[in-house]
């Protein structure tokens, strides 16, 4: 019993401690970044699903991923703000400039980068003088001008207008392309019902890795099972999502649509990445050497980067083991119904390919055998005379595939090709003697033979189409009529003419005087009508080492020559070895004095280049220099003083003239002044300085006698500032001269009216001081006259009282004394009228009209009855005023 307990308790504890270390694995997860190259979308659909499934988890990972805002993605990988990251096959290009890089896994196949043209363009010659938007604004760009230059187009051939991220300006016909990507902006011009061509670089053998996964060399030593882990996790999680692309188109809308992106837009998106990822044919992840070298030629050559050999980029890119290969279930049924495949080839293109004694020699003999083996399936050589016979015969299905072609957009109407196996470079054979040429574009003049039907013919037409350019048979005939002069010279590959000149006749006269930069990419070409044949041979290609490959070429490029000895010629290059050792002598001594004058010179050269830089570092000017790509070449103490600005830092700014103009067009603008064949002519500029100040600036282009172009320039903010004090001031002194104006004019008038309001005052006081007067001799005679009145009112009472005391009683002479006395009253009362009429009394007081109207009737009533004049009043008896009573009388008297 207590052993049964015993068990039971232990088994709890194991089960305890077995969950104490689940826990603690998760807990312990290291976390790690992902940046990514654009924002959210189904482009990232395999991570996403690594991620949500628990493949990252299962190998003890947490997978941030950081979308793209702006910045340069290897640098922020190589910085260790993210771990690992993904981008654009330049990539391949930043490995080239010495950085240190690892390319883990390849997941895009070809880029989805295209143009969507108007109708009427129909091949990348056509955008001649055309408006292109967005080609020349990405990292991505040398995908096109890859393509363009096999037209012969430069940049300056076209206007770029830098991309707006709308279609809007493609959709009004204001461009006639766009750059755009199969895999979400097409949808967009679909919805819209827009017609459009698409100008592809792949069709025209420009093949770009895409979604390309990296890490740091660093992270590689330090933690290479990390890399290991995520990787693989990765791969898995891109198997789920090709398999399962709406549970991660939900995934997405759910956790990851941050560019509210609609369901359907996100399933075309799928579609569209399924095609360009190839997984039945490659396998997820995988990375073809061939493919890298090609596309690091590709940049050598635009970009002036030095050339990576194989095995320099074998070290940049992660070891996976071996190379895995496993065909399909409905591959397997093809290749087990066809039983055997028919193959044609160019009966006379040594070393690359043969047909002798009727059997397939040459490299490309040894490829198909090899593929024969890996496939179990024999190959059947379908015999031509020429090249053109067997072009005819796969176009009538006599055979099914080409051993060697170079893809043309012609024959893409009828051929898929695999990735290209063999590249060559592209040579020309004259008469010994011509000058050594290295471009084909200065030979327009002259004429050149090419084999009939060769892809060369297409695409020296396309690219060069003023080349005078003559079919021939073979390449043993091209090389016959050169030596007849019959022609300039032959082009072809330089493996093929090398060849044929060794083994001629003609050696002696006929040599390789050119090698170009365009390059044979020669591929397997299947029928169209049988697109599962090409997956097979891409799978079957892969397998294919690079030291097998090596092996094969060396083989065949390694020519050896029977040597006969020449006793005259050795006498005359011992004659010849001993006059040059004498002219070697010579030129010796004459070396050592010129290579003394040389230091002298290089010396003065030092002390003036010192000069100069002093001069350049010192002088209160702007002087300044950029590339036509905008990259700081020159840059003053004065520059650096007035944007803040150093010369280091701007050198190790990818994109220096963004931080000076921040918008797009303005920034356009000043590149094209860069171009501009305007000197010595100032233009104002608003540039941004490190603290974010605008400031305003001056600039002209200066050419040197040496042809090379600098900019000098001022600092114009402070005068700016004056001169608007200055206009503000004026302004002001302006408004002020307008209100003194206006102050004076009104002053003047104020000054008339008071004069008006004096003049008329005076004449009121003058009217009043003669009131007065009038007033104050009216108060003398009223003295004078009252005397009289009042003894004149006695005597009549003396002589009423007399009468009365007599007894004398006479109504007569009573009705006359009282109208004496009534008269006497009446002058006294008529005197104290005319005395108020003028009295100066200003008291206001309430009064009767009617007492007013009828006291002025009493002053004039004498005279008015004299003249009989009789006045009647109509007046109301109420009407009351609180005013001037002797004011108003004097008005109506007036």
């Amino acid at each position: 019993m207590k052993k049964r307990y015993l068990i039971v308790v232990f088994a709890i504890f194991l089960s305890m401690v077995g969950e104490l270390f689940a826990n603690t694995k998760d807990i312990s997860n290291e976390s790690i970044k992902l940046q990514l190259q654009w924002k959210h979308q189904f482009e990232f659909a395999g991570f996403y699903a690594a991620k949500e499934k628990g493949f990252y988890k299962e190998v003890g990972l947490d997978v941030e991923f950081v979308e793209f805002h702006s910045t340069n993605i290897v640098d922020e990988v190589l910085k260790g703000n993210a771990h690992y990251g993904l981008t654009y096959a330049t990539l391949i290009a930043e490995y080239m400039q010495e950085k240190p890089l690892v390319f883990l896994a390849n997941f895009f196949k070809q880029s989805p980068l295209v143009l969507v043209t108007q109708k009427e363009i129909k091949t990348p010659k056509d955008l001649k003088n055309k408006k292109v938007m967005g080609l020349l604004d990405s990292t991505h760009k040398h995908i096109f001008l890859e393509m363009l230059d096999r037209f012969n187009l430069t940049p300056s051939d076209f206007t770029n207008i830098p991309r707006r991220f709308s279609s809007e300006s493609f959709i009004n016909k204001e461009v006639d392309a766009l750059s755009v990507f199969t895999t979400n902006e097409i949808f967009t011009l679909d919805q819209k019902g827009v017609q459009y061509n698409i100008l592809d670089p792949a069709v025209y053998g420009v093949k770009f890795y895409d979604i390309n996964l990296f890490t740091t060399k660093q992270e590689l030593q330090n933690n290479p099972q990390r890399v290991k882990k995520f990787r693989q996790a990765s791969i898995k999680g891109w198997e789920y999502a090709l398999s399962h692309q709406e549970e991660l188109v939900d995934i997405i809308l759910a956790k990851y649509n941050t560019q509210n992106k609609s369901k359907e837009a996100l399933l075309f998106e799928a579609k569209q990445i399924e095609y360009l990822m190839l997984a039945n044919i490659y396998p997820i992840g995988s990375i073809d050497i061939e493919q890298v070298k090609i596309i690091s030629d590709s940049f050598a050559q635009s970009l002036k980067l030095p050339k990576k050999q194989k095995e320099e980029l074998q070290d940049f890119i992660y070891a996976t083991g071996m190379k895995s290969f496993e065909l399909s279930q409905e591959q397997k049924e093809y290749l087990e119904k066809k039983k055997v495949l028919k193959m044609c080839i160019d009966p006379d293109w040594m070393p690359l390919e043969k047909i002798e004694n009727g059997k397939h020699i040459g490299v490309s003999a040894e490829y198909m055998e090899l593929i024969s083996q890996k496939l179990d399936i024999p190959i059947k050589l379908v015999v031509t005379e020429n090249w053109t016979q067997s072009l005819e015969k796969i176009q009538q299905k006599q055979c099914d595939f080409l051993a060697l072609a170079e893809k043309t957009p012609k024959r893409q109407e009828y051929l898929h090709f695999t990735n290209p196996y063999i590249s060559v470079p592209l040579a020309i054979a004259t008469k010994q003697g011509v000058a050594f040429s290295s471009s084909l574009s200065r030979l327009q003049n002259k004429t050149l033979g090419v084999v009939k039907n060769y892809s060369l013919n297409e695409l020296l037409k396309m690219k060069y189409p003023n080349l005078n350019l003559v079919e021939v048979g073979s390449v043993k005939e091209g090389l016959e009529f050169v030596d007849q002069e019959k022609i300039f010279g032959f082009v072809d590959n330089f493996m093929v003419i090398n060849h044929e000149i060794q083994k001629s006749k003609i050696n002696n006269t006929v040599s390789i005087t050119g090698q170009f930069a365009e390059t044979f990419h020669l591929s397997i070409a299947s029928r169209i009508d049988e697109p599962i044949l090409n997956e097979i041979f891409e799978k079957t290609l892969v397998t294919i080492d690079t030291e097998t490959k090596e092996h094969i070429f060396n083989r065949w490029n390694n020519i050896s020559y029977q040597v006969t000895v020449d006793y005259e010629m050795v006498a005359q290059i011992l004659f010849f070895t001993l006059l040059l050792l004498g002219v070697f002598t010579y030129w010796n001594l004459k070396l050592k004095e010129e290579i003394k004058n040389k230091e002298l010179a290089q010396e003065k050269l030092r002390q003036s280049e010192e000069k100069f830089r002093i001069l350049f570092d010192t002088a209160p000017v702007l002087l300044d220099a950029f590339d036509e790509n905008g990259k700081v070449v020159l840059w003053n103490k004065e520059c650096e003083k007035v944007f803040g600005y150093s010369f280091k830092q701007l050198q190790e700014t990818d994109d220096a003239l963004s931080l000076f103009y921040p918008d797009i067009e303005q920034r356009q603008k000043v590149i094209e002044s860069f171009q501009s064949d305007q000197y010595n002519v100032y233009k104002e500029w608003y540039p941004t300085t490190k603290e974010g100040k605008r400031i305003t600036t001056v600039w002209a282009n200066i050419k040197l006698p040496n042809g090379e172009v600098f900019s000098i320039g001022y600092d114009r903010t402070q005068q700016r500032k004056d001169e608007q004090i200055i206009k503000e001031k004026t302004d002001q002194l302006e408004i002020a001269k307008k209100e003194l104006e206006k102050l004076n004019n009104s002053l003047e008038k104020k000054v008339n009216d008071e004069i008006q309001k004096n003049t008329e005052q005076q004449v009121i006081l003058k009217h009043q001081s003669k009131l007065a007067q009038m007033g104050e001799m009216i108060e003398n005679i009223a003295h004078q006259w009252r005397q009289p009145l009042a003894q004149v009112n006695s005597i009549v009472l003396v002589l009423d009282a007399y009468l009365e005391k007599q007894g004398i009683v006479d109504d007569h002479i009573e009705e006359k004394l009282a109208q004496i006395e009534f008269l006497t009253q009446y002058m006294s009362k008529t005197i104290d009228d005319f005395k108020n009429y003028f009295h100066p009394n200003k008291d206001k007081q309430l009064f009767q009209v009617k007492d007013a109207i009828e006291n002025a009737y009493d002053v004039l009533k004498g005279r008015l009855q004299t003249l009989e004049i009789e006045i009647v009043f109509y007046i109301q008896k109420d009407l009351k005023s609180n005013s001037y009573m002797y004011e108003l009388q004097q008005v109506i008297l007036t």
